[in-house]
């Protein structure tokens, strides 16, 4: 059965920056509960108390359980805080006089365990690993990591969707800086296209044994097949990218180095699928946070791309 890629199931996740400011803001009110007034200030109610209790209890038992961040620390002393909330909330709930001001016993708790859970929170946030990923030159960050595709034609999708994987691979290591790692997807990516353009130029011919660029090019011009303008971009990719880095003493040193070499990859992708057929039909949608790849036709190809050299 055809392999089916799917996209969307990642370990790499954007956060909304804006959620813990949001969080902090439901969570804050929780410290300003009074049950007597400063000069200048007032007492809270019971009916300001139960409103405060409701709004803090949902966003603090999102934040200690089902966040994205997934605190570990903070998570004892969050219940403990928890466990405060939903008491003064009952206490208000059942106060007939929501005007009354709020007793100091009902209070207290809540306003202890909230200091007590900034304090740890604080602290694991201040070591939690989040990270900002830098801009690689004029290239969109969301689109290198979450759908590398897009740098790439858009005929990648029906012609040669093998190679969608490896090319979202590859333009996401860049954006992570690891570049040497992006190399080798974005020469699997680009060798993959490489086995479709062999296809439809040789009209199905067997496919070098070896399966890798050196021999396909060898091949094409022994057969007198393949556009010069594809042979050309390939022989630059074989003699100056991939042959040094498949040495282990050679890598991609730098965005600037990995980034050429995607240029180089689009260029010859450019001219080999104008000469490739559709194998595949479009996803019906392209959602920015991944896509799934339609699986590939049995019919279109009877040799293995399996152990491809990367």
């Amino acid at each position: 059965m055809p392999k089916q890629h799917n996209l969307r199931r990642r370990t790499v996740q954007r956060v909304d920056g804006f959620y813990l400011y949001q969080a902090g803001s439901q969570l804050h009110p929780l410290s300003e509960l009074r049950a007597y007034a400063f000069p200048g200030g007032k007492e809270t109610t019971f009916g300001e108390a139960e409103m405060v209790a409701y709004v803090a209890e949902a966003a603090l038992d999102i934040l200690i359980t089902r966040s994205i961040f997934r605190l570990r620390t903070s998570v004892q002393s969050g219940q403990s805080l928890l466990a405060a909330v939903r008491t003064l909330k009952a206490t208000c709930s059942a106060q007939q006089n929501k005007s009354a001001p709020v007793k100091f016993m009902d209070i207290y708790p809540v306003t202890t365990a909230m200091t007590a859970f900034e304090a740890v929170l604080g602290a694991e946030l201040g070591l939690i690993p989040l990270y900002v990923v830098m801009p690689k030159a004029g290239f969109d960050t969301a689109v290198l990591i979450e759908s590398g595709w897009r740098c790439f034609p858009d005929d990648i999708l029906t012609k040669a969707p093998d190679a969608v994987p490896d090319l979202m691979q590859g333009t996401r290591c860049i954006a992570f800086e690891l570049f040497t790692a992006a190399g080798f997807h974005l020469h699997r990516a680009n060798e993959s296209v490489l086995r479709r353009y062999w296809d439809a130029v040789t009209k199905g011919a067997a496919r070098p044994a070896t399966r890798n660029m050196g021999d396909y090019l060898a091949q094409m011009n022994k057969k007198r097949v393949g556009d010069a303008k594809v042979k050309a971009a390939l022989k630059d990719l074989k003699d100056l990218h991939r042959n040094p880095l498949i040495h282990p003493e050679h890598s991609l040193e730098s965005a600037d180095d990995a980034i050429a070499l995607m240029n180089g990859v689009h260029t010859a992708m450019v001219y080999m699928l104008k000469e490739i057929p559709i194998v595949a039909p479009p996803p019906a949608t392209t959602p920015p946070g991944g896509i799934n790849i339609p699986a590939i036709p049995a019919a279109t190809s009877t040799t293995s791309s399996s152990g491809t050299q990367p």
